[in-house]
């Protein structure tokens, strides 16, 4: 995680298992929210990132998984989700 994101302590969160500020790994001196961010009367966070490869991404990398292994027609659920591993 970059040094200007500002990190999150997780405590009790309910998505801070799918959120970069709480999962990612903390590179030095980093910066954390003070108290939770997570509001649990709108059951959501405005500073929450998804630390979830989005579809576009997994495309593009299973394309190039799919040009590594010489074309293959048969492939593409295996190149999928080999794409999905690879960037989470």
């Amino acid at each position: 995680m970059p040094y200007d994101v500002t990190m999150c302590p997780g405590e009790n969160c309910p998505i801070k298992q799918n959120c970069c500020r709480f999962t990612d790994e903390i590179l030095g001196r980093q910066d954390f929210f003070g108290e939770l961010p997570y509001n649990f009367i709108t059951n959501s966070c405005q500073y929450f990132i998804s630390n979830h490869p989005n579809e576009n991404k997994i495309r593009f990398k299973a394309y190039e998984i799919w040009q590594q292994s010489g074309y293959p027609e048969d492939k593409s659920v295996e190149h999928w989700l080999q794409a999905e591993n690879d960037l989470i």
